[in-house]
This record gives C-alpha cells, sequence and structure tokens, in this order.
C-alpha cells in the first residue's frame, strides 16, 4: 500500500491506495506549529482506524504547498514509516508537458490535478476546479499540456475576510438561499458568496473553452470544499465530481517516479 499526503493552506488530505485503488482518506488540520511526532500521531490513530498498520505502507508521497510542514513530513516518514518518500521535484518525470512560464511557480496540487486530467480522461480538453482554501481553476489541452489557469480567494477565504475585516459580518453556514436578494445579513452574505462563486466560475470556464478554441470542455470539481449548491448553476453540463482527483494525480505521478527509482 501506498500513502499520499496532500498538504494544503487549510488541510491536510491523506489517501492510501491499494495499486490505482484509493482504499480510504482522511483529513487533518493543517498546523505549522506540530511537530513530526504530533503528526504521526493523528496519522497512526486513524490508519489504525481503518486497520491499517505503518508496517503495511510500502512507499509514500508528499505533495505540499506549504513549505514550513514540507520537511516535517519527509522527516516524520523515514523516521516512522521507515522509507524515503517521493517529493515533486524539477527532475521528476511527469505524463504532461508544462507549459507554465516559470514551472517552479506551479504548485504541486496543480500538477496532480494535471496528472489525473491526462490519466483518467487522455486526449480531451479538461479543466480541473479544484475547491480548497483557493478556488484554483488547472487548464489541461487535450494531447497532454498543462495550459495554467486561474485562481481565485475560495469560498472559507472570503467568509474569514469579511467577518475578520468588519465589526458587524458574522461567520455562516453556506447554502444557497431561496432568493438572490437577501432579507438577512444571513442571506444577503449566502448569496453574495455562492452566486459570486458561480458567476466566476462559469464566466471563467466560458472564457477558458473560447481561449482554448476548444468545442468540448470536461470539468473537474475536485477538492474538499466543493460546494454542492454550485452544482446546479453550471452552464458547462458536462461536469464530473471528483474529491479525491488531486490525491490520485500523486498517485499518478509516484507510479511513474517510483518506477523510475527501482
Amino acid at each position: 500500500m501506498v500513502v499520499i499526503f496532500d498538504v494544503g493552506n487549510t488541510n491536510i488530505t491523506v489517501g492510501v491506495f491499494k495499486d490505482e485503488n484509493i482504499l480510504f482518506d482522511f483529513r487533518l488540520r493543517t498546523n505549522i506549529g506540530y511537530t513530526d511526532d504530533q503528526y504521526f500521531t493523528h496519522i497512526k490513530s486513524l490508519l489504525a482506524e481503518n486497520n491499517i498498520n505503518v508496517k503495511d505502507i510500502s512507499g509514500g508521497m508528499i505533495g505540499s504547498v506549504v513549505p514550513a510542514i514540507t520537511g516535517h513530513f519527509v522527516s516524520m516518514f523515514e523516521k516512522y514509516f521507515k522509507r524515503e518518500p517521493l517529493l515533486i521535484s524539477e527532475t521528476a518525470r511527469l505524463n504532461f508537458r508544462n507549459k507554465y512560464k516559470n514551472k517552479r511557480e506551479v504548485g504541486d496540487d496543480r500538477l496532480a490535478n494535471a496528472a489525473a486530467a491526462c490519466r483518467f480522461y487522455p486526449g480531451g480538453d479538461v479543466v480541473v476546479v479544484d475547491f480548497g482554501t483557493t478556488i484554483n481553476f488547472d487548464v489541461i489541452k487535450g494531447g497532454g499540456s498543462y495550459l495554467g489557469g486561474v485562481i481565485i480567494p475560495g469560498i472559507s477565504m472570503s467568509l474569514h475576510g469579511l467577518s475578520s475585516k468588519t465589526a458587524r459580518l458574522p461567520q455562516i453556514d453556506m447554502k444557497y438561499p431561496k432568493k438572490t436578494i437577501g432579507n438577512t445579513t444571513e442571506g444577503s452574505i449566502q448569496s453574495g458568496m455562492l452566486n459570486g462563486v458561480i458567476g466566476s466560475i462559469n464566466y471563467i470556464v466560458e472564457n477558458i473553452k473560447k481561449e482554448m478554441r476548444s468545442k468540448k470542455i470536461k470539468v473537474i470539481f475536485a477538492g474538499g470544499q466543493v460546494n454542492k449548491s454550485v452544482l446546479g448553476k453550471m452552464k458547462e453540463k458536462d461536469i464530473v465530481v471528483d474529491r479525491d482527483f488531486t490525491l490520485k494525480g500523486f498517485k499518478v505521478i509516484y507510479d511513474i517516479n517510483a518506477k523510475k527509482r527501482k
């Protein structure tokens, strides 16, 4: 079995794979103050709940957009799993061509999304809309080219900004309101947040499609913060929801490079 760590700014998503199949996944809060031992204590416990022993893990990969935590996970994996984890380095082999102007700027999670798109939807034009701390749009051209994308604030980030920068706006639960015009503060924020995200996604995907000169495009909704209220409001109908898409992409990259390592 192989364990994949996707270290994000808000959450750390952990997936356990047997061959190409994901057996289960779980999420931890990203905590820069945690030590290697503290992270391992949580991970070991969650593995045990799913009847997995540390000795059952034959390899691992760490994808991270939080440099302050990356080293802790490398050290933790080497110390407790007794193996050297794979990282996405400049020399890592990929199953696509990275067309980004400065390839070092592309986050590991975005590379994983591109890898998954090329593996599971080969030959097609794909936009991965990854709902996390930010909402990332990753654009993959049929034939295997990662073109880049778009980054906008995520729903939780926007809500936190509203509540932390104003005196009277509360933190609220997100659900789609019955009317666009809110007659309460809560309803007004819900309408603004979700209609704003829906409008942004529709507009951005439409323009991406035009720039790619693509007649048909597949949209993948990925990430742990996918909001169901958004789905029914999309103009594009060829939409797949896969919260584990990024983990699967990391596993694709792991398989390619693990073979190289042997």
